[in-house]
């Protein structure tokens, strides 16, 4: 009978810069041998090790949290950049938009700076990134997801726990701004007057490099501000403006930090129209 008690952590290779990570379901209760099997399987790796953040080795699950990453190693000590006994804050984004807007792209094309030209269906694939921001270590947890309507009712499991959202559409995809708005008002249902701070959302859209557009800019701006919300256009083939994405919700993010609280009622989601 399968243990009942499960949590969802992240597993990447064990590299100095490591990337593409695995979601998976472990219990607490599992042994060593059983998590090194399931990472062993999802990374196509012989893992022999697991390190935490810090770099330590871990042999015992009871005290690992929800949305953890680990690192397997197939035997090498803990190899990846940036390692500190105080590491800097790991902020979870996540990624949203109907099919084929290019959000794997994007994400990619941030991550390894490649672009991946046919697209390739997403379930839910999560990847790493130790960003330099303002001089700054920051690493990034990015996590990727399905735009097909049949996986919409994982919205909600996608949506939690997460700092920072980025919502994209296609240039060449007229309904996909407005398709956006299923994602806001999830986000909006699940952070708004629940005590939780409220995440960074952006609006993204994707593909200028194309010649002929089905969105323009100014439908695009105009559908950002009405959420006071920041707009970006950015292009996953060429990279034009995607590390500008990255880079201004962890600065906003680190802004918020520093600051105080706001209250609830200055919340974003109290002036989001949706359109």
């Amino acid at each position: 009978m399968a243990d009942p008690v499960t949590m969802r952590i992240v597993i990447y290779k064990n590299t100095k810069k490591p990337s593409d990570g695995k979601s998976i379901l472990i219990s607490p209760n599992w042994s060593k041998a059983q998590v090194l099997k399931l990472c062993s399987e999802n990374l196509g790796v012989k893992a022999k090790k697991i390190f935490n953040e810090s770099g330590h080795e871990i042999n015992s699950f009871t005290k690992i949290t929800e949305g953890s990453n680990l690192y397997a190693s197939q035997g090498e000590n803990f190899q990846v950049i940036g390692f500190s006994p105080r590491p800097s804050k790991n902020y979870v984004l996540c990624v949203l938009g109907s099919a084929a807007v290019g959000k794997s792209a994007i994400i990619q094309r941030y991550v390894q700076n490649k672009f991946v030209r046919d697209y390739d269906p997403t379930i839910e694939d999560y990847y790493k990134k130790i960003a330099i921001i303002d001089g700054e270590t920051v690493p990034l947890s990015i996590f990727d997801t399905a735009g097909m309507e049949d996986y919409y009712p994982l919205i909600d499991e996608w949506i939690d726990k997460k700092d920072g959202f980025i919502l994209v559409y296609s240039m060449d995809i007229k309904d996909s701004l407005q398709k956006l708005n299923i994602f806001i008002d999830k986000i909006k249902h699940r952070y708004s007057g629940h005590g939780k701070s409220d995440p960074v959302v952006v609006i993204v859209g994707n593909k200028i490099d194309i010649p002929n557009r089905e969105i323009t800019t100014e439908e695009g701006r105009r559908f950002a501000d009405n959420c006071n919300r920041k707009h970006f256009e950015v292009s996953a083939a060429t990279g034009a403006g995607v590390d500008d994405v990255f880079n201004s919700i962890v600065r906003e993010l680190k802004t918020r930090r520093e600051e105080k609280p706001v209250n609830s009622s200055t919340s974003w989601w109290s002036s989001c129209n949706l359109l």
